[in-house]
């Protein structure tokens, strides 16, 4: 079983704030929508991740190449394409990736298809205290991630 999320929480006005542990990650985020992709991008940053944000899969793909990656938070519906198909391939190039899915299509069930490399599904509005102790649980080290094809030192 595959866990979701869907309510918003409080997470206080200051971004981070009371989120407990410091995770320092590379973190790919995927968001279609720019000024979401913005505020997640600089909430994550105050959270230690060094985020890379992309707005389709096209540019998700070209970012993965680029360094190695520990975390990707991924829209499921992108201009260019599907984000579980995205996830999938992002997982088969990068096995220790923590992928953690998001819609704001309320009516989307997830796909237990997809289980073994999906953490989880959370709807829109993401609440950060609960994507932040996803990632914090995976416990993956960034080194189990692949770039290229290659191992990462």
């Amino acid at each position: 079983m595959i866990p979701t999320a869907s309510s918003a929480g409080d997470c206080s006005a200051v971004p981070g704030a009371g989120l407990g542990q410091r995770l320092e990650a590379a973190l790919l985020l995927v968001e279609d929508n720019a000024p979401l992709r913005q505020m997640l991008s600089w909430e994550l940053s105050d959270l230690g991740y060094q985020v890379s944000a992309a707005g389709d899969c096209a540019e998700a793909r070209h970012l993965m190449q680029r360094q190695p990656l520990r975390c990707a938070l991924i829209d499921i519906r992108l201009p260019d394409g599907d984000g579980r198909a995205l996830g999938a391939e992002l997982a088969a190039r990068a096995p220790g990736l923590t992928i953690v899915l998001m819609s704001g299509a309320h009516d989307l069930q997830p796909d237990p298809g997809l289980a073994p490399h999906v953490r989880a599904y959370l709807k829109k509005p993401v609440n950060l205290h609960s994507l932040h102790q996803l990632f914090v649980a995976s416990g993956k080290p960034a080194r189990a991630a692949f770039n290229n094809g290659s191992r990462v030192p």
